[in-house]
């Protein structure tokens, strides 16, 4: 494995000649080229799965809206499903739904299909759920009893001890965990800021769990460049090198600017990706690998 700081040691004393100080290229900038080629690499060999990450791969599904945030780090959702309803939903986009469903932007019910980046950055559930348990008004929130109040909206038609309800337009925004329920209050087990303000609940009515290919969890930094390290197999951590020196080499100075060999490195960072993909291909498809057929070698 290869820190950060390892791998700009390498293109400094291996390729650029530029271990003196001052040096010609910051370690800034060598960063900042590092990062970029990482993200270049993670986005078009699609190395890194994910279906445990909470943060990328969990959305709350509430009454009531049909769009959710999707994380910016994800490059390709390849799998979704419900936690308690459909155990496998039809990954589409809008010419397929404009095709072969009916009114798809206005129907309700259990989702069946997502469609990735529906506006941008967003991520649209079709069917998507009914306004049953959503509530909107002027409620009163309690501090000391940790209550929301709002007469007729009949809380215990819709809500149970243990649900949970994503609150919004408040101080108080959050998803909280149902405690009590009455016909105009509910409770909730966690902490709550007193405050009477237009408010909207809406009940979470399923989980959606995705398994994606993403981006890194985070960038590389200088702070921590002596112990972090490529979210990338370590085989593959050279191999950034020559992504770090087609941008070196493209430094406007009469010392750095070398097109030519920004180029090379160029060429030869796009056909080290290029490997990568065949392996995972190998590694993730291998029943559609060419090979002879049993007992004919």
């Amino acid at each position: 494995m290869s820190t950060t700081k390892e791998i700009i040691d390498a293109a400094r004393s291996e390729y650029l000649d530029d271990i003196i100080l001052p040096y010609l290229w910051s370690n800034e900038e060598l960063l900042r080229a590092l990062n970029e080629a990482l993200n270049e690499w993670t986005k078009e060999t699609l190395c890194l799965q994910d279906s445990s990450t909470e943060a990328i791969c969990k959305i709350l599904l509430l009454s009531n809206q049909y769009t959710y945030d999707m994380d910016s780090r994800i490059v390709l959702i390849r799998r979704g499903r419900l936690v308690t309803g459909y155990p496998h939903l039809n990954i589409r986009d809008e010419p397929w739904m404009n095709d072969n469903l009916f009114a798809w932007e206005t129907r309700t019910g259990t989702p069946c299909h997502i469609i990735p980046d529906y506006e941008s950055g967003k991520l649209r559930t079709v069917p998507y759920f009914n306004t049953d348990g959503y509530f909107s008004g002027t409620m009163t929130a309690d501090d000391v009893t940790k209550t929301f109040t709002l007469a007729g909206q009949g809380f215990s038609t819709y809500l149970a001890v243990g649900n949970q309800v994503d609150i919004a337009g408040t101080l108080n925004d959050g998803v909280f965990t149902v405690a009590s329920v009455a016909a105009d209050s509910f409770t909730v087990d966690e902490a709550v800021q007193t405050e009477t303000v237009a408010t909207v609940v809406r009940k979470v009515r399923d989980t959606l769990l995705l398994s994606v290919t993403r981006l890194p969890l985070s960038q590389l930094t200088i702070g921590a460049w002596q112990t972090q390290s490529p979210e990338i197999v370590s085989t593959d951590h050279n191999k950034l090198i020559s992504g770090i020196l087609r941008k070196a080499y493209l430094k406007r100075d009469s010392q750095t600017f070398d097109p030519k060999a920004a180029e090379t490195h160029r060429l030869l960072f796009e056909r080290d990706k290029g490997k990568a993909k065949t392996a995972r291909d190998r590694l993730r498809h291998p029943a559609q690998i060419l090979r002879p057929d049993a007992g004919t070698v």
